[in-house]
């Protein structure tokens, strides 16, 4: 998995939304680490470099980090034919699946026109259709259907995100293509999040 940090080489803003550069130094946040580990595994480990992060109306939305390349992998590996993915963030997840040979379209659906203004210009692919709305409400139009969906709008890993992550999942069900065996649809950190919802 590729982060953005070859892409996104100077801090930018528009609007709600801002794109900046940080370097970690796991000597002087070794602290943050330990705690990293100790509450979620190898997984949320952040090793020394430099990183992207968004911010959406001064709430951190995600990083290129290990965290978020790991946690969108699986996702990443079984996308294929026409996609459907709800968040854009700094776009690592299109990054990664535009070199894929079995990819015929993505439909992106972003709440933030900012962000689409910040990020879509960065990935100028046919393929790719930006669409400014909010995925609780938008549907496909009839007879659309794709072969892989995501969910990527949450910003914090928190169980509470399971409650709207049924919702998308029974909404969007309808919108499966289930004549392709290997359709997949799933939502970021889902099977996390259930494995700590049930040791609370």
């Amino acid at each position: 998995m590729k982060g953005v940090a070859d892409i996104f080489t100077e801090p930018i803003s528009k609007g709600v939304a801002h794109i900046s550069i940080f370097d970690f130094n796991s000597k002087e946040n070794m602290l943050y680490n330990l705690r990293a580990v100790r509450d979620g595994g190898d997984m949320f480990y952040i090793y020394d470099g430099r990183y992207i992060r968004l911010h959406v109306d001064g709430i951190l939305m995600m990083s290129d980090t290990n965290l978020e390349l790991s946690s969108n992998y699986g996702f990443v590996s079984k996308s294929n034919g026409d996609i459907l993915i709800a968040g854009l963030g700094l776009g690592v997840i299109i990054r990664n699946i535009l070199d894929k040979q079995n990819i015929n379209s993505i439909t992106v659906i972003e709440k933030y026109q900012d962000v689409i203004d910040l990020v879509a210009p960065k990935f100028n692919d046919n393929r790719i259709k930006y669409i400014c709305d909010d995925i609780f409400t938008w549907r496909p139009h009839k007879g659309i259907k794709y072969d892989t969906i995501y969910f990527d709008i949450w910003p914090t890993i928190n169980t509470d995100n399971l409650i709207e992550i049924k919702k998308l999942h029974n909404i969007f069900k309808y919108y499966v293509n289930r004549n392709n065996p290997n359709h997949y649809m799933n939502s970021w950190m889902k099977e996390f999040l259930q494995r700590m919802n049930r040791y609370n």
